[in-house]
């Protein structure tokens, strides 16, 4: 994974389909323990757009690579998932 320079710990990125409300697949190596540093829903368009959906979404706890939303369906959509590695 790759870090970022002055930066204590390894974070990692993915763009995914969104979907309906639940979990959603992270390829990764997103762990359980892991902090969500920001998940932003991006919309087609000309231009693209995003929203901060973050406080809509946790780590599922005990299931690596997967997150959980909990209000809003982004299907059709994309999800930009950003986190940072326990370690």
């Amino acid at each position: 994974m790759p870090t970022i320079s002055g930066f204590s710990r390894p974070v990692g990125c993915a763009l995914i389909p969104g979907g309906p409300v639940g979990e959603h697949e992270v390829p990764g190596a997103l762990s359980p323990g892991d902090t969500l540093l920001s998940v932003e829903h991006i919309t087609e368009g000309t231009p693209p757009t995003r929203v901060d959906r973050t406080a809509e979404f946790s780590i599922t706890a005990g299931k690596a690579g997967v997150i959980e939303n909990t209000t809003t369906d982004t299907t059709g959509d994309f999800l930009h998932v950003l986190w940072a590695r326990s370690e």
